[in-house]
């Protein structure tokens, strides 16, 4: 028994030594590892391939800032394609936080032996931690977006030199931004070259879809001709080369639809469709003798193929092969201006009207006659603005036109086509004048001839000098222009407005003279060629329209013109010359 506890105890000391002598030695360990971690980052830290394991956290970062400066300063490149951004790190609002990028490495001062072990044994390589100024990081990316995004375009198919030809389709890009920006965050400061997340979208109408079309409508739509019978009046034929001149092909819901435009196909068939012998439509017109009223010659309706009715007709046979012919009616066409409209014109009363006299010599009644001849009969309809040099044309010989007097340079010309014109020109304007209608341009002459109402006349020149005017009133206005007189004695001619008034009646001022200006001294001309030439002063004058309603003035309208004087011209010599030469 006491043996046994001999035993016993012996056992239990040599235990406690063995237990107590494995403390000791851990602690031993314990103490060495704690004095071996100190204040170090874990052994095999690495952070954006800079070893700083083991280093103090102050160390660790200086070495991380200079290791890491010239990667941090170098500019960053955005790619798309071909197409590139560049730009510092600051501008795309990128740092590195170097404090937070030690401290995420762990390896601080510890105790805790778990922490020892992973600062004597531990660390890995991590990247850096990079704060981000997110407006500036998205101006960066918006800036490629700004020349990579496109929208997809279409294929096109159209016809060149009347071969069909296909365009091909162009495929959209668009930058996704967010994950674009988190690419060039995840590759900083170790990439700075990133490449952009860009989708691409396929346009709606597809490269192969287009060439599907030209084969199998395009092709086919010009390869012969199309016969196309025209009512009862006969057959026309559209050639191939008309049909390439009006076809086309729209996109519709992702495929290429054939179009025909109407007004280029009745373009390219016109002349065809003028031999069948198709009657024009007439419009209704006004004749008026002199003297006379106005009466009204009816409209005509005429025979036509409606543009659209012949598109709609040939296009369903362009995709076909061998039977290529296809019918159009014929459909009564009425004419722009009907005998209703005339009806409607409500040109009934005489609203203006002037007469004024002329010398009668040969060409005054050749000229001032035919000018009335085109004059008279014309319609203005409301709106319309009438200019009386595209009525008249040009004063030539061969339409009949006679040289005559008129203005050139200061002096009276007698050798002028259509000499004596403003005759009928100032005449028109008084017309007018009374009628209340708008003056959009007159002239008068740059000499006074007191045949001619004093600052209410107006001249005519085919190249530099109109008279216009305009009918805006709400009602048609017809013109009425003769003629009296002969050859030898005094003419007159007279201009008539009728319409339905739209004042109760327009009258013109008294004129005021004023400014009067002397003719000079006269000019002596010795000359075969010498035309004699009066002494005119010149003068300004003023006077208004008025335009009443009853008996109340409601619009008054200035006119002002100054005259030119005139230098008389004497033929011969001057009479001291003719003294001396005596």
């Amino acid at each position: 028994m006491a043996a046994s506890k001999r035993r016993l105890s012996s056992t239990a000391r040599i235990l406690l030594w063995t237990v107590g002598g494995i403390v000791v030695l851990l602690g031993g360990t314990y103490a060495v590892g704690y004095a071996m971690a100190g204040d170090g980052l874990p052994r095999h830290t690495v952070i954006e391939g800079v070893r700083v394991g083991g280093l103090s956290a102050e160390t660790a970062e200086a070495k991380l800032r200079e290791e890491l400066a010239d990667r941090t300063a170098a500019s960053l490149t955005l790619q798309a394609g071909e197409v590139e951004v560049t730009a510092t790190p600051a501008e795309a609002g990128l740092t590195v936080d170097y404090a937070a990028s030690i401290a995420q490495a762990g390896g601080t001062r510890s105790l805790n032996p778990i922490q020892i072990a992973q600062v004597l044994f531990g660390g890995k390589e991590l990247p850096a931690v990079v704060t981000v100024d997110q407006p500036k990081l998205d101006a960066v990316v918006a800036a490629l977006a700004d020349k990579v995004d496109t929208e997809p375009a279409n294929a096109a198919l159209a016809f060149a030199k009347g071969k069909p030809k296909v365009t091909p389709g162009v495929e959209g890009a668009v930058v996704q931004r967010d994950e674009t920006a988190h690419a060039v965050v995840g590759a900083f400061p170790h990439t700075a070259t990133v490449a952009a997340v860009v989708t691409t979208t396929e346009p709606a109408v597809t490269t192969a879809e287009a060439e599907t079309a030209r084969e199998k409508l395009a092709a086919p739509a010009v390869a012969e001709p199309v016969e196309v019978k025209v009512g009862e009046k006969g057959t026309i034929t559209i050639e191939p080369e008309a049909i390439a001149a009006a076809l086309s092909f729209e996109a519709s819901n992702g495929d290429l639809t054939p179009r025909l435009d109407a007004k280029a196909l009745a373009s390219e068939t016109e002349p065809q469709l003028e031999k069948l012998g198709l009657n024009e439509p007439k419009d209704a017109r006004f004749t008026i003798k002199k003297g006379g009223k106005p009466k009204i010659v009816k409209s005509v309706d005429g025979e036509a193929v409606d543009a659209q009715a012949l598109a709609d007709a040939l296009l369903p046979v362009l995709s076909k092969a061998g039977d290529r012919t296809a019918t159009v009616a014929v459909t009564t066409t009425p004419p722009a201006f009907t005998t209703d409209d005339a009806k409607a014109a409500g040109v009934k009363k005489v609203t203006g009207e002037f007469t004024t006299y002329f010398p009668g010599s040969a060409y005054r009644y050749n000229n001032i006659g035919k000018a009335a001849k085109l004059i008279n009969g014309t319609y203005v309809a409301p709106g319309e603005t009438f200019s009386l040099n595209a009525r008249l044309g040009e004063r030539t010989p061969q339409a009949g036109w006679m040289k005559g007097g008129g203005i050139a340079n200061g002096r009276v010309d007698p050798n002028i086509y259509g000499g004596g014109i403003s005759q009928a020109t100032t005449t028109l304007f008084n017309a007018i004048f009374f009628a209340g209608l708008e003056d959009v341009f007159h002239k008068p002459h740059s000499l006074y001839f007191n045949r001619y109402p004093m600052g209410r006349e107006a001249t005519l020149d085919w190249h530099s000098v109109d008279m216009k005017f305009k009918n805006d009133s709400e009602y048609g206005v017809l013109l009425q222009a003769w003629i009296t007189g002969r050859t030898g004695s005094q003419g007159s001619v007279t201009v008539r407005v009728w319409s339905t008034p739209t004042y109760t009646k327009v009258k013109a001022s008294k004129p005021v003279q004023s400014n009067w200006r002397a003719p000079g001294k006269p000019k002596y001309d010795d000359s075969k060629k010498c035309i004699p030439q009066s002494a005119m002063s010149g003068f300004d004058v003023r006077y208004n329209r008025l335009f009443y309603k009853g008996d109340k003035l409601v619009k008054k309208e200035p006119f002002f013109w100054a005259y030119n004087s005139l230098t008389p011209v004497v033929c011969g010599k001057k009479p001291d010359d003719k003294k001396k030469s005596d």
